[in-house]
């Protein structure tokens, strides 16, 4: 079983996202448990660092859908900030977005890996 309140803390919003899962905890469970086997986060990085904007952009919108359903706010906020750059061809502004919604990201995985 999940500990919301660590969730909490890693900005996750379980109770909303349980909601949206119609009050179903233990599926909402098997979902985030899987939210660290997406590849789009390992896409990201490496696409920003090129200039690869539109894989890049892919990537981040994905993800940002992704953490949007399971309610992985600092992850969804994160990944809105570099879509939003990368559209107004601000790249400098993705670039800089990246570390903050890295760290988040990896912050949550490594706990739910940890389960």
């Amino acid at each position: 079983m999940l500990d919301v309140q660590k969730l909490q803390e890693l900005g996750v919003n379980a109770q909303e996202a349980i909601r949206r899962f119609s009050g179903n905890q233990g599926l909402y469970e098997r979902f985030l448990l899987r939210f660290p086997q997406d590849d789009n986060f390992a896409q990201i990085g490496p696409a920003l660092e090129a200039g690869n904007w539109e894989e890049a952009l892919r990537a981040a919108h994905t993800l940002k859908g992704v953490a949007g359903n399971l309610s992985v706010s600092a992850v969804f906020e994160g990944c809105s900030r570099i879509v939003a750059a990368i559209r107004a061809e601000d790249y400098a502004a993705a670039r800089a977005a990246y570390p903050a919604m890295a760290q988040a990201y990896e912050g949550i995985c490594a706990y739910l890996r940890a389960l």
